[in-house]
């Protein structure tokens, strides 16, 4: 039974990293609270738990220390969301101003390749040439940062994937726009429905 608990938290915990990351750039207006809270009763749940093999609480007290560094990471970063917003004052510059964790897009001085990379995708899995061409603008766009970790390829076809499915539904369109831009020295990754069909 703890193993499937301990599967439960460490799926929980990779979604959680994707709606966090769907969340600083800033296409989505509520933090994920609620999966964050479940993850959290869970761990309680699991901490209580006296009959626990070695190798279970091994691989508990990793998935644990894991979700601390994020929540952590979070909690400084959406601080500092919190912040920007208020001293830029503006209603729409909450987003504009949002900073994000350090395995997403973060401001970088990288020259980008033109002013903006903009590609329309219907079906992430079908489409992977164009998931890749925009993975690699972002990894051109970083790459005089140092010390940040990037994203991983499958952690951003996965995050590509969530997206397009999610505003398919949302909107009822048949395709995703996404851009990457160069703005104030910021990346900016933003995904919107394609309205016109191209």
């Amino acid at each position: 039974m703890h193993d499937e608990e301990l599967t439960s938290l460490e799926e929980g915990l990779r979604r959680l990293k994707i709606e966090y990351h769907i969340f600083f750039h800033g296409n989505q207006g509520k933090a994920p609270d609620e999966l964050r809270l479940r993850i959290e009763r869970l761990v309680k749940k699991l901490s209580e738990s006296a009959d626990l093999s070695f190798s279970q609480r091994f691989r508990f007290n990793t998935l644990v220390a894991r979700y601390y560094v994020y929540r952590d990471l979070w909690r400084r970063t959406q601080q500092e969301r919190e912040m920007g917003a208020e001293g830029a004052g503006g209603a729409g510059s909450k987003a504009a101003a949002a900073p994000t964790p350090s395995a997403a897009p973060t401001p970088s001085t990288a020259p980008m390749p033109g002013p903006a990379l903009r590609i329309s995708i219907s079906d992430p899995e079908a489409e992977e040439g164009k998931v890749r061409k925009l993975y690699e603008a972002l990894v051109a766009a970083r790459k005089t940062e140092r010390g940040k970790a990037q994203i991983s390829y499958p952690q951003f076809a996965e995050l590509v994937a969530t997206r397009t499915r999610s505003i398919r539904q949302q909107h009822g369109c048949s395709r995703v726009a996404f851009t990457i831009a160069l703005k104030e020295e910021s990346i900016r990754f933003t995904a919107a429905a394609e309205t016109v069909e191209t």
